[in-house]
C-alpha cells in the first residue's frame, strides 16, 4: 500500500526546485527589519527601552538581517513624529542617531506649531465676529470652538500634510 504524505511533504516536493534570488532575499530582509524595527520603536515609545538600549538592539538587528545604513531607521523614526503631538522622545533619539538633522526637525515642528496657533487665532476671531454680527452675541464669556468649523479643519489638515511633506524631505 502507498505511503500517505502530509500536506507539508507535498508542498515541499512541488517547490524544492524554487529558490529566491539575491534581490528577493534582500527585499525580504528589509521588510523583516522594518517590521521588527517598528516593534523596537514601540517599546521605546512605551518607555521599555532607553535610547542606548534601543541603539544596541537596532545594531544587533541590522547585523542579524544584514541590513546596512541608517536611512531605514531614520525613515521609521520620522514616520512616528506627529506634528501635533509630543515629540521630545523622538527628538532625543534623533539627537543621538543623527544630530545634524535635529535643528531642521525642530524648526519644522516649531513652524507647524506657530502656523497652527495663527490659524486657530484667526478662526476664533472669525467665529466671534460672526456671532456678534449674526446673533448679537459678544463679550468675554464667548468661547469659540475652532474644531467645529469645517474651514478650520480643512486648513489644519492641509497644514499637517505640508508639515508631513517637509519631514519626509529630510528623511529622503
Amino acid at each position: 500500500m502507498g505511503e500517505i504524505k502530509s500536506t507539508l511533504d507535498l508542498v515541499m516536493e512541488r517547490t524544492r526546485h524554487l529558490s529566491m534570488s539575491a534581490e528577493e532575499k534582500a527585499h525580504q530582509h528589509e521588510e523583516d527589519f522594518s517590521r521588527r524595527l517598528q516593534g523596537l520603536l514601540q517599546q521605546f515609545a512605551d518607555g521599555a527601552l532607553s535610547v542606548e538600549r534601543l541603539q544596541t538592539r537596532i545594531s544587533e538587528l541590522q547585523t542579524e538581517l544584514a541590513v546596512t545604513g541608517r536611512q531605514p531607521v531614520l525613515r521609521a523614526i520620522f514616520g512616528r513624529i506627529d506634528p501635533d503631538g509630543d515629540n521630545q522622545a523622538w527628538l532625543d533619539l534623533l539627537a543621538q542617531l543623527a544630530p545634524a538633522l535635529c535643528p531642521s526637525m525642530e524648526a519644522i515642528l516649531g513652524d507647524h506649531r506657530q502656523e497652527q496657533a495663527t490659524l486657530k487665532q484667526e478662526c476664533e476671531t472669525a467665529q466671534r465676529d460672526r456671532l456678534a454680527r449674526d446673533h448679537g452675541i459678544r463679550g468675554s464669556a464667548v468661547v469659540p470652538n475652532p474644531l467645529l468649523d469645517a474651514t478650520y479643519r480643512e486648513h489644519l489638515a492641509g497644514l499637517q500634510a505640508r508639515t508631513r511633506q517637509r519631514i519626509d524631505t529630510i528623511s529622503a
